[in-house]
């Protein structure tokens, strides 16, 4: 009876401005969360994406790191600002590099996430998940790459970060290149990323182009030319 009633109760909640006026109240569009307990059972199938912000005086650094749950497959860039265009820049010259198709996108809710590299992320097709507030658990395994990071590599090449980001990236290249080719740490297989990544899939485009003339490249070759292309930062 009510909802056929010429004064029906109101569907669309209002608020009052304070001249006493009815105020249209915008209804939130929830965003994708990870699932409870969901661990991806592929490569591709998701993966962590965050940044890292260093600081020396007033001077301010960005690591950008990106990571496959399931491989444990990584890359990264330092760059001098953050912005949502230079992410998109990031990971679009990243998601040619990366082995096989990407499917979903996990990040926390930083501006930086938004805009043109959400947009991006749509336009592929690619699912982004969100990350609630303030839970990093939700996507611990690139924060804990993020650690290892930090301990391994950043400690010891903090300075040359913000005297040298050029050069900073070229090391970068080289902890990358050892990480996913000879570090023993898929469980429990004991295999590295890469060698994972080519026997979960035998046709992945993991190196370049395959013909009988073509020699596979050095993997350290790989980063290096990656780094070149993705130097400008869009």
């Amino acid at each position: 009876m009510i909802a056929t009633a010429h004064d029906k109760m109101r569907m669309i909640p209002v608020r009052l401005s304070s001249r006493g006026k009815a105020l249209l109240v915008k209804k939130r569009t929830t965003k994708p969360r990870r699932p409870k307990h969901y661990r991806p059972v592929k490569t591709g199938e998701l993966i962590g994406m965050d940044a890292i912000e260093l600081r020396m005086g007033e001077m301010r650094r960005y690591i950008i790191t990106m990571i496959d749950e399931h491989s444990d497959y990584v890359l990264a860039l330092a760059v001098p600002s953050l912005n949502s265009d230079i992410v998109n820049h990031f990971f679009s010259r990243a998601a040619r590099l990366f082995p096989v198709g990407i499917s979903q996108i996990i990040t926390d809710n930083g501006k930086e996430f938004l805009g043109s590299f959400d947009k991006t992320l749509q336009e592929a097709a690619i699912k982004h998940l969100w990350t609630y507030p303030y839970t990093p658990k939700m996507n611990s395994i690139c924060e804990r790459f993020n650690r290892a990071l930090r301990e391994q590599f950043i400690e010891f090449n903090e300075i040359l970060l913000f005297e040298d980001l050029a050069l900073f990236n070229l090391k970068l290249a080289e902890y990358l290149a050892l990480y996913n080719s000879k570090r023993l740490h898929k469980a429990p297989a004991l295999m590295t990323p890469e060698e994972y990544i080519l026997k979960e899939n035998k046709n992945c485009n993991m190196w370049w182009t395959h013909t009988q003339q073509t020699h596979r490249p050095p993997r350290l070759g790989r980063y290096v030319g990656w780094l070149v292309q993705t130097s400008g930062y869009g």
